[in-house]
């Protein structure tokens, strides 16, 4: 009779559930991370993470996490259906507060753009990168980025930015070495210096010549 009367008792709630999501939110988290470099690694510097491949997975996570969150016993269709739902839409909305930003040329651009010109010094430590932009009209500028090498590790400067209503359209980086750099434009050559160690820009592109934007 005991036998019977516990087999017949409830079985312990399961725990998996806050777990999983636990680990999905990790996940999320640590995809971020290598989306956005957090670690200023070379390798994901050199090799950024597709925004077709980051977006649709941040998404995937997301849902899993908030969908493990809800109670198994309301876990049906229509909330598995909202968790999926409310977590895209937070992911779009996400994307294109990102999308806007960049049209808007506002400030450097993300670490996972692609350059449209880079250009290395002769030993291969620092790099010029070059990364175009859209102001609201469409009007094109450019961003140009310092960046030097660290063993696993890299540092960036921000040396300032180019548009072309300020006759000031990028032409060519004419040359790259460790304190200074020289790119060619509209508006003629522009020499942009940095102390080598601190990556401290010390002479930038004038700010005029970006249109207010940099």
């Amino acid at each position: 009779m005991r036998e019977i009367e516990q087999n017949m008792a409830p079985s312990p709630p399961r725990k998996w559930a806050p777990v999983r999501a636990s680990v999905a939110l990790l996940s999320a988290a640590l995809l971020v991370s290598v989306y956005w470099n957090a670690a200023d690694l070379v390798v994901l510097h050199d090799h950024p993470l597709p925004a077709s491949i980051f977006w649709p997975t941040l998404w995937v996570l997301l849902a899993v996490s908030v969908t493990m969150l809800i109670p198994s016993d309301l876990r049906g269709r229509s909330a598995i259906a909202w968790a999926v739902g409310g977590t895209g839409l937070a992911v779009l909305l996400t994307g294109c507060a990102g999308l806007a930003a960049s049209l808007f040329g506002a400030g450097p651009p993300g670490r996972h753009s692609e350059p449209v010109n880079v250009l290395s010094s002769a030993d291969g430590r620092y790099q010029v990168e070059v990364f175009s932009w859209q102001a609201v009209l469409g009007e094109p500028g450019w961003d140009i980025v310092i960046y030097r090498r660290d063993g696993l590790r890299g540092t960036e400067a921000y040396a300032g930015c180019l548009f072309s209503e300020a006759s000031a359209s990028y032409h060519a980086i004419q040359s790259v070495e460790a304190g200074s750099m020289r790119i060619a434009t509209e508006a003629g050559s522009i020499s942009v210096a940095f102390d080598p160690k601190t990556m401290q820009v010390t002479r930038r592109i004038p700010v005029d010549l970006c249109g207010g934007y940099g």
